[in-house]
């Protein structure tokens, strides 16, 4: 079991141990220019555990050895690690004296206190007992009641009555139809009603994939009391208030990174505005702070609407937001401005099953501040009923949010600030290390560009013909374009979402003897929009020493496509419909066609990808003849549509590439995944599980083999 001790204690031995008579060396040491330890403090700010390249960098900037630094900064950790456990110590004091001399005046409060309805005494403890315990018999029979209500109903009615999960959803809509689009193209969603085109519970047509076995609790919530409201609005004043604060103050908050020039909260300055709270133990624990501003094509009503529907918010950041769910809804508070509450779990994720996601209990506040300027705040929470998997990394978010500017031409000017804190029980895996650290994996920055991106997508909903940059070729119809863009999203969202692999199986023996670092986890599929029945999936994450962009446009090159996709059976695959998804065209929806002959005489493939300035997907799934021309008829709902999907995640690595590597710029880190379907039936067990495996193994080996060595990066 490996030790969450920090390893400072074990430097410094090897510090102490040092030769004595080196007086040279540890004169350098001790006496450090005003310039070097400035330096080295902000740099300490920033990254509090540099590695080895890191060190050396440090060391040449600084005219330093390495050794020194590494020193400097062992003793930085131990000296830092002492201040936090005095100022917790004394925080831990005040408290507890504040708390003994609360106890003591509400014992005294107590002896005197009488029932306002009637001036008499107030119930004792024998008495409050007793009430609770006829309470508890009341809730028992009602229980009872309900229970034996809803099996009468179901006998003589064939429904049950429904459950407070039930509400929580709302009602669902008949038929299976999307309500929104019908049959004729007279009932087109207009700019102004975007939001309420393809985005409104009852017209969207993305089907959320299944909810994991190890999600958080979300059933059977009980109703907040009066106190925790209170402290809950508490809570939601001051992140507002923060959040503004950050904002505001530009210039003084805010300062450049020393490591990649991203804007980050000066720790300084920010505990001037702010009480420092310590939520955790550890000293493993580093802050990550962004901000981003954007303009984007789209309504402020509706950014703010989609901002505060949790359902929306999922759907409009596919790519970070795994899940997420309403657990409270607030009354609104008005002090002099209006203000909505609610509490939230989200699930964020990096696109890898190398990196566990990221689980948050947040409160979300909404405020108009102005006319045509709304505030979203977030601020993470307590609630005693919920427990978190804890497997996954421990993160708390500070104050954060969102400052949402209507503009004139119908725009949004959008100012994003995240600020987490993140407690590394677990190091991050080599491949994604620098990554996270960066800010790149959760950063502003990575929400911007991803609302950048899905808002152009959503406007294309609204047009009533087709555009110049589509090639229509098999689409007829503009609802036939609608239902393929709705199903290339689905298969997008589906598709991110495999990737936590959270029921990860060990088929070691059978399938990793070379130690590729291939991941298998095996689900059973019930949800509608994916087949039903074992599925396995296969995922693996590599370096290659090229831009992303590159990476992309190779994916996308259809000339070369047969010789690396398995469903090509060896044949070229021509277009059969392409439709822009944002306004750069290499982002689109297609419909390709493999050449006539073989197994793939009946075959079509769905494609949808994408690139950003992070990174992008290239995801596609098979479909049968009679499936495809259903999508593409826009008669079926796409969400009824069973699509497994396969592809490659491609993020921009935040290293540089080294001397001799192949291209100048950002690099990549790419995850490669496929889906099988092993039995069409979800109750029986299949003995050919670890055969499947072993199969789509073989299959993403094969592939990253070849996609490396037509890349040039064997």
């Amino acid at each position: 079991m490996v030790s969450s001790r920090d390893d400072t204690s074990i430097d410094e031995r090897g510090t102490s141990s040092m030769d004595t008579n080196d007086n040279q060396e540890r004169s350098n040491h001790q006496h450090h220019s005003n310039h070097q330890i400035h330096r080295l403090e902000e740099y300490f700010n920033e990254c509090p555990h540099p590695d080895d390249l890191q060190r050396r960098r440090l060391a040449e900037e600084l005219n330093l050895k390495p050794k020194q630094i590494k020193f400097w900064f062992q003793n930085k950790r131990t000296q830092v690690k002492i201040q936090n456990e005095k100022a917790e110590n004394a925080e831990l004091r005040i408290d507890n004296l504040k708390m003994k001399c609360e106890n003591e005046a509400m014992e005294e409060a107590l002896k005197t206190v009488v029932c306002p309805p009637c001036g008499g005494r107030h119930p004792g403890r024998e008495e409050q007992l007793l009430y609770l315990r006829k309470l508890r018999a009341e809730n028992a029979f009602l229980e009872r009641e309900r229970e034996r209500l809803s099996t009468y109903v179901s006998q003589h009615r064939g429904h049950s009555i429904p459950s407070f999960d039930a509400y929580l959803h709302g009602p669902s809509t008949s038929n299976n139809r999307p309500a929104s689009y019908g049959t004729s193209s007279n009932h087109l969603p207009t700019q102004s009603s975007l939001l309420r085109g393809p985005y409104t519970r009852e017209n969207i047509n993305v089907t959320p994939p299944p909810k994991p076995q190890n999600s958080v609790l979300l059933q059977h919530f009980q109703p907040l009391p009066q106190p925790e409201k209170i402290v809950m609005f508490e809570m939601a004043a001051k992140a507002v208030a923060e959040v503004m604060s950050l904002i505001k103050m530009e210039e003084s908050m805010w300062i450049k990174s020393s490591i990649d020039g991203r804007l980050v909260i000066d720790p300084g300055n920010y505990e001037k505005i702010s009480t420092k709270i310590n939520h955790f133990k550890s000293t493993n624990v580093r802050p990550e702070s962004s901000k981003e501003v954007v303009v984007v094509q789209m309504a402020a009503t509706n950014l703010v609407d989609m901002f505060f529907d949790t359902e929306k918010w999922a759907r409009l950041f596919p790519t970070i937001v795994n899940e997420a769910k309403t657990l409270h809804v607030l009354d609104s508070i008005d002090h002099g401005r209006q203000t909505f509450s609610k509490v939230i779990y989200e699930q964020e994720h990096i696109l890898s099953p190398l990196v566990p996601p990221r689980q948050f209990i947040i409160l979300r506040s909404c405020q108009q501040v102005e006319e045509d300027l709304w505030l979203i705040a977030d601020v993470s929470c307590h609630l005693p009923n919920v427990e978190l998997d804890f497997t996954a990394p421990l993160c708390t978010k500070r104050p954060s949010g969102v400052l949402i500017q209507a503009l004139p031409d119908g725009s949004s000017k959008v100012t994003w600030i995240e600020h987490v804190e993140v407690n590394d029980n677990v190091r991050p895996h080599r491949l994604y290390k620098d990554l996270l650290y960066s800010g790149f994996g959760y950063g502003a920055r990575r929400w911007t560009v991803t609302l950048e991106r899905m808002c152009e997508r959503l406007s294309l909903y609204s047009m009533s013909d087709f555009p110049a940059t589509d090639h229509a070729g098999v689409v007829k119809t503009i609802e036939g374009r609608r239902s393929v863009m709705n199903l290339g999203e689905r298969m997008l969202k589906n598709f991110a979402w495999i990737m936590k692999m959270s029921d990860k199986q060990d088929f070691s023996q059978q399938c990793d003897t070379n130690n590729s670092g291939v991941r298998i986890s095996v689900r059973t599929n019930i949800e509608a929009g994916q087949p039903t029945g074992l599925i396995v999936c296969a995922s693996s994450s590599l370096y290659l020493p090229l831009t992303p962009l590159r990476v992309y446009d190779f994916l996308s090159n259809l000339e070369v496509r047969h010789q690396w996709d398995v469903l090509c059976h060896g044949n070229p695959a021509t277009e059969a419909a392409r439709f822009v998804t944002g306004s750069d065209q290499k982002n689109n929806v297609t419909f390709l066609k493999p050449s006539s002959g073989g197994d793939n005489s009946e075959l079509m493939i769905l494609q949808d990808g994408f690139i950003d300035a992070l990174g992008g997907m290239f995801v596609y799934a098979p479909v049968d003849l009679n499936t495809a021309y259903s999508a593409i008829s826009g008669q079926v709902d796409p969400s009824t549509i069973p699509v497994l999907p396969s592809g490659f995640i491609i993020s921009r690595d935040s290293r540089r590439p080294s001397v001799g590597e192949l291209d100048s710029g950002r690099m990549t880190l790419l995850t490669v995944a496929f889906q099988i379907l092993v039995s069409g039936s979800s109750h029986s067990i299949d003995l050919n599980v670890e055969d499947s495996a072993t199969t789509v193994h073989i299959l993403i080996s094969s592939t990253v083999q070849r996609v490396k060595a037509m890349l040039n990066c064997e």
